[in-house]
Order: structure tokens, then sequence, then C-alpha cells
């Protein structure tokens, strides 16, 4: 998944998923731009439920995801992460 922002163009693969307490922690994989990890908390959890389960727009994509990940094979390979940070600018500092 990519993650977008005024701070950073990220590249987010979800790795290595396990508990902390009563917190759901994500880390990244190896093949994301930055070692990154979510820390879910209960609430955060219930939240993001309730937001996937009301929206229209989740319950299309889930209809068309598996027409949707077949055009994903056909991709261009030019879209790296380099490749978009040169062009956009994003995560440099100067």
């Amino acid at each position: 998944m990519r993650v977008v922002s005024s701070l950073a163009d990220i590249d987010f693969g979800i790795g290595r998923i396990a508990r902390a307490g009563r917190n759901l922690v994500i880390e990244s994989s190896s093949e994301s731009t930055i070692a990154t990890r979510v820390t879910v908390t209960p609430r955060d959890a219930l939240k993001a439920i309730g937001a996937l389960l009301t929206s229209p727009s989740v319950w299309l994509f889930v209809l068309t995801l598996p027409f949707a990940v077949s055009a994903g094979r056909s991709q261009v390979a030019g879209d790296s992460w380099a490749e978009r940070r040169r062009r956009t600018g994003l995560n440099k500092p100067w």
C-alpha cells in the first residue's frame, strides 16, 4: 500500500502482525521504503471497522477486487519508489 502526505511518500508493505498488551502492532515488511510500526488500539479498530462497513466505496472496492488484481499485474514497472521520489520531490528536506 502507499501512504502519501505532505511529509512523506512511503511504500508500506504489511510484515509482522502481533499483539502488544491490548493493542495490535503491525510492522512493515522488508520491501517497505522505511521501517514502520503501526499501533492499533481497540478504539481505533472499532472506528475503522465502523467506517469500513458503512462506506459504499469500500463495498464497491471489495466487489471489484478480483478484477483490479488481474488488471494491476499489467502495471508498468517504472513506477518505483525512487522514481516517484525524484519526480515529486517528497521526503527531501532541502
